[in-house]
């Protein structure tokens, strides 16, 4: 597979979706609606620019490399962002989470 930047765009729109969907799946950890497109945007980004060849990786039983169609490509680099950006989120939340209890311990 050649490393395009059509995947990258991809990844960065399922990254949005994916954020968007982690917050609404814990929505006690919203940070708002900005915040959330944000972070699903850097994350799919850098999923769709790091990670775009080991998404589409697919090996056989036996160990043979298979090439993904056009199709099956954008599938699978679609799952890798939004799974990139409900990360993300996940992991901004708890940092912001983390933050705010520390802030109110110390007063």
């Amino acid at each position: 597979m050649e490393w395009s930047w059509t995947y990258v765009l991809v990844q960065l729109v399922a990254g949005l979706v994916g954020a968007h969907a982690a917050a609404v799946a814990a929505h006690d950890h919203s940070f708002g609606a900005l915040g959330h497109s944000a972070v699903g945007i850097i994350g799919g980004g850098l999923s769709g620019y790091f990670l775009q060849r080991l998404a589409a990786t697919v090996v056989t039983a036996s160990g043979a490399l298979n090439e993904p169609r056009s199709v099956e490509q954008v599938i699978v680099q679609s799952l890798a962002g939004a799974v990139a950006g409900g990360i993300a989120m996940f992991v901004v939340a708890i940092l912001k989470h983390s933050i705010e209890q520390h802030k109110s311990t110390k007063k």
